[in-house]
């Protein structure tokens, strides 16, 4: 097994097809599945197989896939590191962000990257968190900054963040869901939106827009409801957190959602913003690298550190509502 093989299998599995593969490869359609029949002859198992939406990897293509996307990058880098000039780092980093984080995150970011690193070319990406997270598994994916359910310290982990979610709905609405009737304040700002609780046994009516089942923000909301014994009343499943605040914002359903995004996402005032209680719901957010097991090239530890400082600045300017930085004056157990 050699490069060139795993950038033709690559191509394979990103293609979905071994004639687009062949057209991106500059080969004709035979001489792919014939390298791809010799790469799972030298491996002894198989790779690929076709399904209806085309050729997809098996569950060994999978791993390597994602052991081979890493080691493209790295292999790619290799030649830039060797002849680059003498402390100038460069070359490209791809930073996965949830769309929450997104809209406060990656225009300081690219700013901040273009005055301290010209010679880094970010390749931003945003979408919903579960499909982040899946990028960053199979190497697509240099950084990504991810949401999680405890402050636990994990390996390959920077934690940035933490927020709590809100009760998001229509303040005038003509008939508001049943238990947010009463909501009280309009979320006309950040003062403002903090001013009022709501319990969670008050919510077990109200009909709610969420992301699939993928997503970590859905996972949250499933289980601290099941902690209660009870089961969220979600109206639609919505991938999109711009489409989730726009419903929300027509009345016909509220949304649980960090502060930041509404504020970010909001087009009207006319909305209330009440904090969830008994329990409050919390959320760690921490950015990662795609592995643990070797300390990442000097490009993408200089924008992991950006990311940091971006976070922390934009919250001590309170242009970032709603978020908790980590507190970093203390060591964080496991880490050093």
């Amino acid at each position: 097994m050699d490069i060139a093989q795993l950038r033709d299998f690559v191509t394979v599995i990103d293609s979905g097809s071994f004639t687009r593969a062949a057209s991106l490869l500059f080969v004709s359609q035979p001489a792919v599945s014939q390298r791809m029949k010799q790469l799972e002859s030298e491996l002894g198992v198989r790779l690929v197989q076709r399904g209806p939406r085309g050729v997809v990897p098996t569950p060994a293509g999978r791993t390597l896939y994602r052991d081979a996307q890493q080691l493209l990058r790295r292999f790619d880098q290799i030649a830039e590191d060797v002849t680059k000039e003498p402390h100038v780092i460069r070359g490209p980093v791809a930073v996965g962000l949830p769309t929450a984080v997104a809209v406060h995150l990656a225009p300081a970011l690219f700013s901040w990257t273009k005055r301290h690193y010209p010679g880094v070319h970010l390749r931003l990406f945003e979408s919903m968190s579960g499909y982040i997270q899946e990028l960053l598994t199979v190497g697509r994916m240099d950084l990504a900054v991810l949401y999680r359910d405890d402050a636990e310290p994990r390996p390959a982990e920077t934690p940035l963040y933490s927020e709590e979610l809100y009760l998001v709905g229509r303040s005038d609405a003509e008939e508001p869901p049943q238990g947010v009737q009463d909501a009280g304040t309009s979320a006309a700002s950040a003062d403002t939106a903090a001013c009022g609780d709501v319990r969670l046994a008050d919510m077990l009516r109200v009909p709610l827009v969420a992301p699939g089942s993928r997503s970590n923000l859905r996972v949250l909301i499933d289980r601290v409801f099941t902690e209660r014994g009870a089961v969220p009343t979600i109206a639609a499943d919505v991938e999109s957190l711009g489409t989730m605040v726009r419903i929300v914002e027509s009345g016909e359903a509220c949304a649980l959602l960090p502060l930041s995004s509404v504020e970010a996402l909001r087009s009207t005032p006319d909305l209330t913003v009440r904090r969830v209680v008994d329990p409050v719901i919390e959320r760690h957010i921490a950015v990662c690298t795609a592995s643990d097991h070797y300390e990442p090239r000097d490009a993408v530890s200089v924008v992991r550190h950006g990311i940091v400082q971006v976070t922390t600045r934009l919250a001590e300017r309170g242009a970032w509502p709603g978020i908790r930085l980590v507190d970093r004056t203390e060591p964080r157990a496991g880490r050093p």
